[in-house]
């Protein structure tokens, strides 16, 4: 794919930095950056080097969907669910504005980590319209139900404080501090083995599709195959001699 809207860099062998680059139009979400982004993170997915992910934006985070592209084909959006099948983790590093769709996609990200000046916002109300990447499902079950309700009917911008109270931000920093904050997060991120990364972000992730009962039994089940992988037995080993584990490096 000839990428146009996104900026793709390794911060290291096992980190991969996705930056989206459409300033003029705020990084709107237009069918172009999106097919794109989906195509990024697939590939990241897919490469055993990288262990961890980080979502940023040029100058600001974004500003939501393109309205120009949804008034023709508001279906374009629907490519944005692939986002939320990446097995790695991805960190997103928030700064100028989160949006309506740039909110949402937010919501599929893993860890947050915003500026203190960032402002929120779920404005598709205030067009005549309701969210349409998500918000109205995944931001009760991050925020609570009465929460996502006021944000959502009143479209009203909040700050980087309030998303942290609410739960929806990990961290607030300096914008100075931002990025190095967020690679700081994902390089401790990578010193553990891919394996259990993965594992431990779908069990969180299904926690709120599942019975407790379903989830505790696939937890036991992800626990057993972990313990008898190769990396768990150097890791528990390890820890019984009283050393740095040598998980296996992978090249």
């Amino acid at each position: 794919m000839n990428i146009k809207n996104i900026i793709v860099s390794e911060i290291n062998t096992n980190i991969q930095l996705i930056e989206l680059n459409r300033p003029k139009q705020y990084n709107a979400l237009n069918k172009e950056l999106s097919d794109e982004l989906v195509f990024i993170l697939e590939q990241a997915d897919k490469n055993p080097k990288i262990k961890c992910i980080i979502l940023t934006g040029k100058e600001i985070f974004s500003a939501g969907a393109d309205v120009n592209e949804l008034v023709t084909d508001p279906k374009y959006t629907e490519v944005w669910e692939k986002i939320d099948k990446v097995k790695k983790p991805i960190l997103a590093a928030v700064h100028g504005i989160a949006f309506g769709g740039g909110c949402e996609l937010l919501m599929m990200c893993d860890i947050i980590i915003s500026s203190e000046d960032t402002k929120f916002s779920q404005p598709e109300i205030n067009l005549g319209i309701t969210c349409g990447g998500g918000a109205t499902q995944r931001l009760p079950r991050i925020i609570g139900r009465n929460n996502a309700m006021e944000i959502c009917l009143t479209g009203r911008i909040f700050s980087a404080q309030e998303a942290k109270e609410l739960g929806l931000v990990n961290r607030i920093t300096h914008k100075d501090n931002l990025m190095k904050l967020t690679k700081n997060i994902a390089r401790d991120i990578t010193k553990k083995p891919l394996d259990s990364i993965i594992a431990t972000k779908k069990l969180i992730k299904m926690s709120n599709l599942v019975s407790i009962g379903d989830g505790l039994s696939y937890e036991k089940k992800l626990f057993y195959d972990l313990v008898n992988s190769e990396d768990g037995k150097e890791g528990l080993r390890a820890f019984v001699e009283k050393r740095k584990p040598n998980f296996k490096i992978i090249k």
